[in-house]
């Protein structure tokens, strides 16, 4: 009998998380031209993606650390500017970065100037790197995961109370003033990246309206992850629980050739390791089985990543020949 109540409600949970799967592209403002970042924007909009995403760094991640770099908050109300409907976003903002208060200020004017288009998307911070260049305070992952747990509780105070004060044991308010507030209601959706199950998790479960997870997550695993936030979510009484969970995908190439996906894996596997296992690449048909794999396992939306570079034209191919298999 138990057994079988495990079952049900595993299918209940599973068919709770099934929902349309979303499409977005998230871009790395490195190594480009404001002009360039533009009419890539442009063309995801036009591709008919759902959302389009900047990475927050300061300096590359990954490559060239010489190579330019923008701040990707200023860019992304540019960025507003120039497209209609798209969905637009950072994937993730590193909240060591910036104050919570402040970061809560931006991301409402963005709000603002994208009439109603944020998703709000923010994480722990990891890259240790550029924390270090810059002097800004680098601390434990426990550390990192705390004070996200408190950033994100400051800024949906500001966006939801009027005057709010609190006294956290890293971030304050006193009588906060904090107008306007966000111009969707009750706010822009809040999307908490990460995986880590015993800080991160809980964190998702608590404050996001969807989890994004990165690219080192298999369908295993997410699933996996999954049922642990919705544990979460039924401990501390959290119903609707967290709704949409997103993946990023980097895709290398898409080709009907022989054998160039066992080769282009290959390289891949020697430039990023155990990233490779969830690199897109190969025929249309076997992108499609690899996407349908994460849907199986409770993903609704996918985020394809094209570091190093910006190639429309494999985001234009993408668009044509693998999403509509999902619509």
């Amino acid at each position: 009998m138990t057994r079988l109540i495990v079952a049900l409600l595993l299918c209940l949970a599973s068919s709770a998380w099934a929902k349309p799967l979303g499409f977005g592209v998230q871009v790395a403002p490195e190594g480009a031209t404001y002009e360039e970042l533009v009419r890539t924007f442009q063309l995801i909009e036009e591709a008919g993606y759902d959302s389009a995403w900047l990475n927050d760094h300061f300096i590359p991640a990954r490559g060239d650390k010489e190579s330019p770099h923008f701040e990707s908050w200023t860019l992304l109300t540019a960025l507003a500017t120039q497209t209609k409907r798209i969905r637009l976003g950072l994937l993730v903002t590193g909240n060591t970065y910036r104050h919570p208060a402040v970061l809560a200020k931006m991301a409402t004017t963005v709000d603002y100037v994208s009439n109603g288009r944020l998703n709000f998307g923010i994480g722990a911070g990891w890259e240790e790197y550029e924390h270090k260049a810059y002097g800004i305070p680098f601390y434990t992952p426990h550390e990192r995961a705390k004070r996200l747990d408190e950033a994100l509780k400051v800024i949906t105070l500001l966006w939801s109370e009027g005057k709010p004060s609190f006294d956290g044991k890293y971030y304050q308010l006193h009588a906060a003033e904090f107008q306007p507030k966000p111009l969707q209601k009750p706010h822009p959706p809040i999307i908490v990246g990460g995986k880590g199950k015993q800080w991160i998790l809980p964190i998702v479960a608590r404050y996001a309206d969807e989890w994004n997870a990165p690219v080192i997550v298999s369908p295993e695993e997410l699933k996996e992850s999954i049922g642990i936030i919705r544990a979460e979510c039924a401990r501390i009484g959290r119903d609707p629980c967290v709704q949409d969970v997103s993946i990023f995908l980097p895709i290398i190439t898409i080709s009907n050739i022989p054998l160039a996906e066992t080769a282009t894996r290959l390289g891949a596997r020697v430039l990023a390791g155990s990233v490779a296992s969830n690199v897109l690449t190969g025929s249309p048909e076997s992108i499609k089985q690899q996407i349908q794999a994460y849907r199986d396992a409770g993903a609704t939306r996918v985020i394809i990543t094209t570091r190093p570079g910006i190639n429309h034209d494999i985001m234009r191919r993408f668009a044509a020949e693998i999403m509509p298999a999902f619509r």
